[in-house]
């Protein structure tokens, strides 16, 4: 299953990424923009997801009604629910591939910027090894450990490839063109494929891991993740509360992922390279955006039924007792 994802969907993000850093030969500017791509290729999906949730909103007043009608007759109340649904031609499941596809994907995005080796230049690792085919990735990784390059042990093999490729790249003759005879006459693959990425971005070392144990510039990057996350979690709410009067009853239960997603991307962020990072922060500017102009455009184009005013009950005037 890990083959066929790999291949079938990180490989193509991870060509596309190699593709953006040949045109700008910066890998952080790479992965902004293959963020910016990213979003703009799920819109179509985020707009649907919008959409039904409209629809399904505007179906909240007659759908509490039933609850409170057979609250006592769950069989009844999910019959009356579907005669309902099947009238107003809604479907409560429509968003959920909507929701759960983009999910799927920024997987597959984190994956090809995490293994650029793999997915980025082709190059075979453990997870892709056949028979006659030799594990590239690893053939590299023992070079520079053997070498004395760097000490690579304190990565695991999900993270090792960024500051595999930061100690690489310092290898490379740009004069000539290539990288040691000793690297290249490691495969086939490596001598085909392996090119030198630059880790450098506005003045960071994106190959580097910041240490909580020494300050340093490279602190802000896990820091703005969290700061970015926590606006974007906030915002997200507010626009789905604007669209969806109902998700209103829901946010006590969220509060609880409103602070956690923040402190795990300040705490991933100080154990993981740090071109992770701007990733993250790209892609929680990107969600803030693009949250805020799809809440104006289905307001202005897909706006809500407003309900009718309900009517008040007439006095009955007392009788007098005679």
């Amino acid at each position: 299953m890990a083959k066929i994802f790999g291949l079938l969907i990180v490989r193509p993000f991870g060509m596309i990424l190699m593709a953006i850093y040949n045109l700008v030969g910066s890998y952080g500017l790479a992965i902004i923009l293959f963020a910016l791509l990213s979003k703009f290729i799920l819109m179509p999906l985020s707009i649907k997801s919008k959409k039904s949730m409209r629809k399904m909103s505007a179906l909240s007043s007659k759908q509490m009604a039933l609850q409170k009608k057979y609250a006592n007759n769950r069989v009844k109340l999910n019959e009356e629910l579907q005669k309902l649904y099947d009238q107003e031609g809604v479907s409560p499941m429509s968003g959920c591939l909507p929701s759960f596809l983009p999910m799927f994907i920024l997987m597959g995005l984190y994956y090809a910027i995490e293994k650029p080796v793999t997915f980025m230049m082709g190059i075979t690792d453990k997870d892709f090894v056949v028979e006659g085919i030799p594990d590239s990735v690893q053939l590299l990784v023992d070079y520079v450990q053997n070498a004395g390059l760097a000490d690579l042990s304190k990565y695991n093999d999900f993270y090792v490839q960024i500051p595999l490729m930061e100690t690489l790249s310092k290898l490379y003759d740009s004069t000539l063109g290539r990288f040691p005879e000793a690297i290249t006459s490691l495969s086939t693959e490596i001598a085909e494929h392996l090119v030198p990425l630059n880790f450098d971005f506005l003045g960071f070392n994106l190959a580097q891991t910041p240490s909580i144990k020494e300050f340093g510039l490279l602190w802000l990057l896990p820091i703005l993740s969290g700061v970015t996350a926590l606006l974007s979690s906030i915002i997200m709410q507010k626009m789905q509360s604007k669209s969806n009067p109902s998700a209103a009853q829901m946010q006590g239960s969220m509060k609880t992922m409103l602070y956690l997603m923040p402190l795990m991307s300040v705490y991933l962020g100080f154990i993981l390279p740090a071109a992770l990072c701007v990733y993250w922060i790209a892609n929680n500017l990107f969600t803030m955006v693009q949250e805020i102009f799809l809440t104006w455009y289905m307001d202005k184009y897909h706006p809500l039924p407003k309900e009718e005013p309900k009517k008040k009950k007439k006095k009955q005037p007392k009788q007098e007792e005679g």
